[in-house]
């Protein structure tokens, strides 16, 4: 593979779903086993010049890839091909990592502000326990499986089926072996895992506490905070 090429024919992508384009173009290249197991792909600022699209739009197809088996990052290595062509029959990107992120920030800050506004005491004790079951097991561990009970206890004292409904297809996404090993790699180091349990604490203090616009304004830095965490993790 000589510097500068990919080593497999590219179309410019010029639509407005260039990460889909660009993992499809790719899942097509190991199909026709121009690139096969094994093969590394060039770097992210190679990749982007020749699909011309952002730096961005290649990270997310990247992460799309790793989330279906079909490609792996390694930090300090680059991404190295893992699915053949055999793999790839019935390849088709519907969702991506980002597009996770943005149902989940149109959705998740507005469920925290109705909990807020609503404050059902048994909701509320729902909320609590929520929470109590997450510290508890950190304090333990230092870490814990997942903090989407928080998510959907929130979800729930929202009192909306309907968007309650709306996130938990969004979180249908999220549930898949590979996006715990992102996580996995996303909250490596105790200062993120801190964070996120700390947001969790303020959030639910908001609701508690009635304050609509500050528990929608914690729990969208919490979701930003942590697509960057997966998008970074993504790339490692």
């Amino acid at each position: 593979m000589t510097s500068g090429s990919p080593g497999f024919s590219v179309t410019p992508v010029v639509k407005k779903s260039a990460a889909v384009q660009v993992a499809d173009q790719i899942v097509a290249a190991i199909r026709d086993e121009q690139l096969k197991p094994g093969d590394k792909l060039p770097s992210e600022r190679e990749l982007a010049q020749n699909f011309a699209v952002s730096r961005p739009t290649i990270r997310e197809a990247l992460a799309a890839l790793e989330l279906a088996g079909l490609a792996k990052s390694h930090k300090g290595r680059g991404t190295v091909i893992m699915g053949s062509a055999a793999t790839v029959a019935t390849w088709g990107v519907e969702v991506l990592p980002p597009q996770v992120f943005e149902a989940r920030l149109a959705i998740e800050p507005c469920l925290a502000s109705l909990a807020a506004e609503k404050r059902y005491p048994e909701d509320l004790e729902m909320l609590e326990a929520a929470l109590a079951k997450l510290e508890a097991e950190y304090a333990e561990t230092g870490a814990y499986g997942s903090d989407l009970p928080v998510h959907r206890a929130i979800a729930r004292a929202a009192r909306n089926p309907l968007l309650e409904q709306a996130l938990e297809e969004a979180l249908r996404h999220v549930e898949k072996p590979l996006w715990s090993e992102l996580r996995r790699r996303a909250l490596a180091q105790r200062s993120a895992r801190d964070g996120h349990v700390e947001e969790s604490r303020m959030v639910i203090r908001h609701i508690r506490d009635g304050k609509a616009a500050e528990a929608a304004e914690v729990w969208r830095q919490h979701l930003l905070s942590y697509r960057s965490e997966i998008l970074g993790a993504a790339d490692q």
